[in-house]
C-alpha cells in the first residue's frame, strides 16, 4: 500500500501549512537530525530531505487499535476498527523502516516493532519522570479515596473509568462503604461523562493545574486500563508520589515493576477490588508499597538517567547523516542539552517535532 495512503489516526495531524513550514525550515539551514515524537508525524519524513530522522514511538499504535477492537461489542464498529488497525499496522511498519533510528519506550514495544518492521536495531529509551517535582512532604491520606488520572479525550481512559465504576467500585464499596473514586483529567461534557458523574461515590475533578495535592491525599491510585500501549506516565507519576498502586497488566505493561513489591496487579474485577480493599484496610502496607514504588521511580525512571539513553540515539542518528568529525564534535554539547529537553517534552501529551541543527 503506498505510504501516502494515511490511516485516519494519522490524517488529522497532517496539514499543508505544516508541510510548507517544515520544508521552509529544512531549506533555510542544514540540520543534524529531526526528532519526530510519535508516529502521527511520520508523514513529514517526505519533506525533510536526507536529514536523519529519529522516530520516537510512545506506543505501538496498531496494538492500541487492536485492543480497542477486541473490547468493542458493536459488530460493525469492531469490523471497521479492525480494518483501520490493519491499515495502521502497515503504515507503522513502513515508517519504522524509513527512519534512521526508532525509539521504543519498553522492551515489549521494541519486540513488537521489530516483528512488524523487520529491523533489529530498535532502541529502548523508557519514559521518565521528574522525581524531584513529585517529592512532596507526606500528606494526610483521605480515608477511602481512590484516584484515577487521565484525560477522557483518550478512549482507553474512557473505557478504564467506565469499567472500574461499573464492575469494580461496587465490589469495593460493598466491603468499604466510604470508598470513593476521584477522576482527574480533562472531561468533555458528553453523555458518557455525565452518566459517570451521576454514579454514587464518583467525583469528576476535571483538569487540575497541579495534580499532586489531590493524588497525594489518595489512599490508592488505580490504573484499570484494558486498552493501551507504550508505558503509562501516570504510573511513573504515582510511583514518584509514593502512592500505593493497583493496576491491570495492560496498565503497567512495559514498566520494570514487580507485583507485590512496588505495585499490585490484577486483571479480573473481583481480584482488582480485593487488592484495593486490602490496601484500604492496611494503611501501613499501602505506605510501604508506595515507599518501594518511589525507590523504583528514582533508580530507573528519573529523567537524568533517561536522557543519557536518548543522547546515545541522537549520536547514532547524527553519524548516520555522515557529519564531518569537526561538526560532530561541536554538536555533542548541544545534543546533550537537547536530549534532556526532549526527554522532558516526551512526558507531555501530543505529538511534537524537533529539528536539531549544528550551531
Amino acid at each position: 500500500e503506498p505510504f501516502t495512503h494515511r490511516p485516519l489516526q494519522i490524517l488529522k495531524y497532517e496539514t499543508a501549512a505544516m508541510r510548507r513550514r517544515v520544508a521552509e525550515l529544512v531549506a533555510e539551514q542544514r540540520y543534524d537530525l529531526v526528532h519526530l515524537d510519535m508516529l502521527h508525524l511520520a508523514g513529514y519524513m517526505d519533506v525533510v530531505g536526507g536529514t536523519p530522522v529519529v522516530l520516537a514511538q510512545h506506543n505501538v499504535e496498531a496494538t492500541i487499535l487492536r485492543r480497542r477492537a477486541e473490547t468493542d461489542t458493536h459488530l460493525l464498529r469492531r469490523a471497521y476498527l479492525r480494518y483501520q488497525q490493519a491499515k495502521l499496522a502497515r503504515y507503522e511498519a513502513r515508517a519504522c523502516r524509513r527512519a534512521a533510528r526508532v525509539v521504543a519506550v519498553s522492551d515489549v514495544d521494541a519486540s513488537e516493532l521489530q516483528r512488524m518492521s523487520g529491523r533489529g536495531d530498535i532502541a529502548v529509551v523508557p519514559n521518565g519522570v521528574d522525581t524531584g517535582y513529585f517529592d512532596l512532604p507526606q500528606a494526610a491520606v483521605r480515608a477511602g479515596r481512590l484516584v484515577f488520572v487521565g484525560a477522557f479525550t483518550w478512549f482507553p481512559n474512557q473505557d478504564a473509568v467506565a469499567y472500574f465504576c461499573e464492575r469494580i467500585l461496587p465490589l469495593v464499596q460493598a466491603q468499604v462503604p466510604e470508598a470513593h473514586l476521584t477522576v482527574v483529567g480533562r472531561q468533555p461534557d458528553t453523555a458518557a461523562v455525565r452518566r459517570l458523574a451521576a454514579l454514587p461515590g464518583v467525583e469528576l475533578a476535571g483538569l487540575l493545574e497541579d495534580i499532586r495535592p489531590t493524588v497525594a491525599e489518595a489512599a490508592v491510585y488505580v490504573v484499570p486500563l484494558r486498552i493501551g500501549g507504550g508505558t503509562r506516565l501516570k504510573i511513573l507519576d504515582a510511583l514518584s508520589l509514593s502512592k500505593a498502586i493497583v493496576s491491570t497488566s495492560v496498565g503497567c505493561e512495559g514498566l520494570e515493576v514487580t507485583h507485590g513489591l512496588d505495585i499490585l496487579v490484577a486483571d479480573e474485577p473481583a481480584e482488582f477490588a480485593a487488592r484495593i480493599v486490602e490496601l484500604l484496610r492496611q494503611p501501613q502496607a499501602a505506605a510501604e508499597l508506595g515507599r518501594r514504588g518511589r525507590e523504583t521511580a528514582v533508580s530507573r525512571y528519573d529523567w537524568s538517567r533517561v536522557a543519557q539513553g536518548l543522547m546515545a540515539v541522537y549520536r547514532q542518528a547524527a553519524r548516520a547523516g555522515r557529519l564531518p568529525a569537526s561538526a560532530a564534535a561541536r554538536a555533542r554539547p548541544r545534543l546533550a542539552r537537547t536530549a534532556a529537553a526532549i526527554g522532558a517534552a516526551m512526558g507531555l501529551a501530543g505529538a511534537a517535532m524537533m529539528l536539531i541543527a549544528d550551531a
